[in-house]
């Protein structure tokens, strides 16, 4: 099982931490200086856009559009509008693009222009979970009397009247209207994309749809007033995550139906942090723990139905503490070791990270390590108990190593001139460079890339559900959202 979770944390690495992404390799993109591009949503299109309990708009669109902006330099500006006139209007250059999940058709392209396509779906019918009078097209078809509802102006309303007549077809301004009325038993079955109808089941249930197709595949796409100069720029930055492997994460989030997850019924997690490890885990300005940690196990219990319940301790006695069960989780950046793992247990690896030396902005004597050996005195600082300070005893010797109990004290003797340098893994310099400034790391890494994990007290049955959750989260975009917020 181990050798599992390490296995899968390596390919992990590959595109964690060590700040290589497939984005790096990626041709250079258009700058779109900052430009505000407006998106035709209709906001009741689940799972391409919708609002949420609180009424705030979610869905694909929104990340995708998020995410295009980000590559294009571009800011994103959506704006609700009703279906029936949004590719009029989008013709008309009210927007500068619609997103929506519109069918790519030729007689469409006449009068607006279409990004490359981005999905392929079919049509099927919706119908109620209880539904036992059909399960096929040919057995609705041979009902006394029966209607279908679906969107007016849509491709659907057009399959609907050509399997179905016009006569058994109901048409409603907005595809949450119809499912109102398949839900009152005023309908049949709605006629619908297959990813929308798994999108209103997921939000409210009650549902399922048909196996069999309405249609052949067909292809949704961008659409452009004619002439639009975004459209190849937006083509470049589809391609570019599609390549990253960021599409895929997007797509995952909001049309794959996810394996059940543990249900911890609300069960209280202690999370053992330091509080002083940006940007992992550190105090704010009114004294507020925030970081890495806490975004993150904020996420895996919201996931796995428990509460998180961060708990302030020294570095020093962590691992010993979690061995003993104090805690149920470490949290803190830990590095995994063999060593370490004869006395705890650890996740799956989450990040992959390298150390480095952490030296003052003004530094000139040294540029190197081999540099820093040839000075005739000189300190290294670091934190007690840590990889870190193996490293620096190992590099260094223990003569020039001055402990800390914590890298928050190392810092503040580099910024005192009272060390030369400090090893510390490079992400957590980074973090500290952000918080307090004055500071750079050196190029060259003192280490090969080593990996972090969650430590746990032996044996214990959290490990296997925090690894699902983290899981999911990779799967799902949100564990490169939250790395993003700290880390880039």
């Amino acid at each position: 099982m181990r050798l599992k979770m390490l296995l899968i944390a390596l390919m992990i690495a590959v595109l964690s931490v060590a700040g290589i992404s497939a984005q790096d390799a990626a041709p250079e993109l258009p700058d779109l200086e900052g430009r505000e591009i407006t998106i035709a949503i209709e906001n009741a299109y689940p799972p391409y856009n919708y609002l949420d309990e609180n009424g705030v708009g979610i869905g694909w669109d929104y990340d995708t559009f998020r995410d295009i902006c980000r590559l294009l330099n571009c800011t994103p500006v959506f704006e609700v509008t009703s279906w029936d006139g949004m590719l009029i209007a989008v013709a008309s250059g009210e927007f500068d693009v619609a997103g929506d999940g519109i069918t790519y058709t030729a007689e469409r392209d006449e009068s607006v222009d279409f990004s490359q396509l981005y999905q392929a779906y079919d049509e099927t019918l919706l119908v109620r979970e209880a539904e036992d009078r059909f399960s096929t097209v040919e057995e609705l078809l041979g009902l006394p009397d029966f209607i279908v509802g679906t969107q007016i102006g849509t491709t659907n309303e057009i399959t609907a009247h050509n399997v179905f007549g016009a006569d058994n077809t109901r048409s409603f301004d907005t595809f949450g209207a119809a499912i109102e009325a398949l839900l009152n038993d005023d309908l049949d079955a709605v006629v619908v994309d297959r990813p929308s109808a798994e999108g209103y089941i997921e939000a409210q249930g009650g549902m399922r749809t048909l196996e069999e197709s309405l249609s052949g595949q067909q292809g949704l796409a961008f659409a452009f007033p004619p002439g639009s100069d975004l459209i190849e720029p937006i083509n470049a930055a589809m391609n570019a995550l599609i390549a990253s492997g960021r599409w895929d994460q997007i797509y995952t989030r909001w049309f794959v139906s996810p394996e059940d997850l543990p249900d911890l019924e609300g069960r209280e997690i202690t999370i053992a942090v330091e509080n002083a490890y940006p940007p992992y885990n550190y105090l704010d300005d009114n004294g507020v723990g925030i970081g890495w940690d806490y975004d993150t196990f904020n996420a895996i219990c919201a996931l796995i139905n428990c509460v998180p319940v961060f708990e302030e301790t020294s570095w020093d006695g962590m691992l010993i503490a979690i061995a003993n069960g104090e805690f149920d989780v470490a949290a803190d950046g830990i590095t995994y070791t063999a060593e370490r793992d004869e006395t705890v247990d650890f996740s799956q690896l989450y990040q992959s990270y390298d150390e480095t030396l952490l030296v003052r902005d003004t530094e000139d004597r040294f540029s190197t390590v081999d540099e820093l050996l040839a000075l005739p005195d000189f300190a290294i600082g670091t934190q007690i108990g840590t990889t870190n300070e193996i490293t620096a005893h190992n590099v260094f010797g223990v003569d020039n190593t001055r402990s800390f109990d914590t890298f928050g004290a190392a810092i503040e003797a580099l910024l005192n001139d009272d060390v030369d340098a400090v090893a510390v893994d490079r992400p957590s310099a980074e973090g500290y460079i952000e918080a307090q400034g004055g500071m750079r790391t050196l190029d060259e890494s003192l280490s090969g890339v080593q990996g972090l994990a969650f430590a746990f007290p032996p044996g214990s049955d959290l490990v296997e559900a925090i690894n699902a959750a983290m899981n999911r989260m990779i799967a799902d975009g949100t564990w490169d959202d939250i790395y993003r917020a700290w880390f880039e």
